[in-house]
C-alpha cells in the first residue's frame, strides 16, 4: 500500500496476471487483492475461479512484489458438508495448506465449519464474508469468536451508522471491512438464493435478469440500494478503515476507474457506473448531483412507500 491515509482498499478482481497489473499501476491505497480458489473445490462468490495452484501463485506473487496482500474466496453459503465426512475435509486441510504456501494471505469465508478450520489448519488470517449477512453486534463477534480476524457486515447495514459502530464496539480483535459498491436492489429478496446458486452452478443470469429489469424499469431504486459514494467514504473512517470494491466480473480498465474514484474519494461521472456497468450503459444519474443523499440514507427507515424520497430525486436528477 503506497502513501499514507486513514484508509485502505481491498479490490476484486478475476485473477488474472494482466489485469493485476493495471490495478497495481493505479494503487495508492490497496492493502489487498482478492479473486476466487481453483474451479471444483469450494465456491466463491462469483462465478470466477482460478484453473490451478500455480495460477493463482503467479498472481499472489505479482500482489506480494507490491507489498499487496492476496486473499482467496471460498465463501460458498452451501456445499460444505458435515464433518463427519472426513475424507472431504482431509482433502480440503491439504487445499488449504497449498493455498498457504503459494503465499496466500487470507481467505474469505461464510461457513463457520470453513473459517474454523482454517484457523485450525493454517496461520492465514479470515474475511467473514458478507454473505454471512451480519446485522447485529452479537452475529459479529460470534465470528469473532469463531475465527474471523475481519467482518464485512451485510450491505443492508451499510447505512445503519448506529448498527456498524455498535459491531464495532463488541469486536475485541477483529476489524470491520465494509463492502462499498455491490449492485443488489436494498434487501434484495434473491440475494441468499442468488449465492446459493453459485455455489452449484456459474449460470446466474436468471438472478440478474431479475435485479435488472427491476431496476431499469424502476431506476429510482439505484438510489435506496447500499453503494456508497466515494465522497461519502469519510463519515466511516471512525467505524472502519478497511473498504472493499466489488470488481471480480469487471473488465480491467473499467475496474481502476472504480479504484481511481475510490481512492481520490470524488467522482464525477455516472453514479450507476460504481456498481453495476451494463446497468449504467441504460441509466445515467449524475453522482456530484447526490451530496445530499448519504445524509438522507443514514436517517432512513426503510418505510420507501411512505417516503418517496429516492424516487422524487431521480426524477428530479436522471438524464
Amino acid at each position: 500500500m503506497q502513501g499514507n491515509s486513514k484508509y485502505s482498499l481491498s479490490v476484486g478482481f478475476n485473477g488474472k496476471v494482466s489485469d493485476l497489473k493495471k490495478i497495481i499501476e493505479v494503487d495508492k491505497y490497496i492493502d489487498s487483492v482478492y479473486s476466487g480458489g481453483v474451479r471444483g473445490i469450494v465456491a466463491g462468490g462469483r462465478p470466477q475461479y482460478a484453473s490451478s495452484l500455480k495460477e493463482l501463485n503467479e498472481c499472489v506473487s505479482l500482489a506480494h512484489e507490491n507489498n499487496i496482500k492476496y486473499e482467496i474466496a471460498l465463501n460458498s453459503p452451501c456445499g460444505i458438508p458435515p464433518r463427519s465426512e472426513k475424507e472431504w475435509w482431509i482433502n480440503q486441510d491439504t487445499y488449504l495448506t497449498n493455498l498457504e504456501k503459494i503465499g496466500v494471505d487470507r481467505i474469505i469465508a461464510s461457513h463457520p465449519f470453513l473459517i474454523s478450520e482454517v484457523k485450525k489448519k493454517t496461520s492465514m488470517e479470515v474475511v467473514a464474508s458478507t454473505i454471512c449477512e451480519i446485522t447485529e453486534r452479537r452475529m459479529a463477534v460470534y465470528y469473532e469468536n469463531i475465527g474471523a480476524d475481519i467482518i464485512i457486515p451485510s450491505m443492508n447495514v451499510n447505512f445503519n451508522m448506529k448498527k456498524l459502530i455498535e459491531m464495532k464496539s463488541g469486536l475485541k480483535y477483529a476489524k470491520l471491512r465494509i463492502m462499498l459498491n455491490e449492485s443488489c436492489l436494498g434487501d434484495c429478496p434473491w440475494r441468499r438464493f442468488h449465492h446459493s446458486n453459485y455455489a452449484h452452478s456459474d449460470n446466474e443470469m436468471d438472478y440478474h435478469l431479475q435485479c435488472r429489469s427491476r431496476l431499469i424499469h424502476d431506476s429510482a431504486l439505484l438510489l435506496s440500494n447500499n453503494c456508497i459514494r466515494p465522497e461519502d467514504m469519510k463519515d466511516y473512517f471512525g467505524i472502519c478503515d478497511n473498504f472493499k470494491i466489488v470488481g471480480r466480473l469487471v473488465e480491467a480498465d473499467l475496474l481502476c476507474d472504480r479504484v481511481v474514484a475510490y481512492q481520490e474519494q470524488v467522482y464525477a461521472g455516472n453514479y450507476v457506473f460504481l456498481s453495476d456497468i451494463e446497468l449504467a450503459k441504460h441509466v445515467i444519474i449524475p453522482n456530484k448531483k447526490l451530496d445530499g443523499l448519504h445524509n438522507t440514507k443514514i436517517n432512513c427507515k426503510k418505510n420507501c412507500d411512505e417516503c418517496n424520497y429516492c424516487n422524487k430525486l431521480y426524477q428530479s436528477i436522471a438524464e
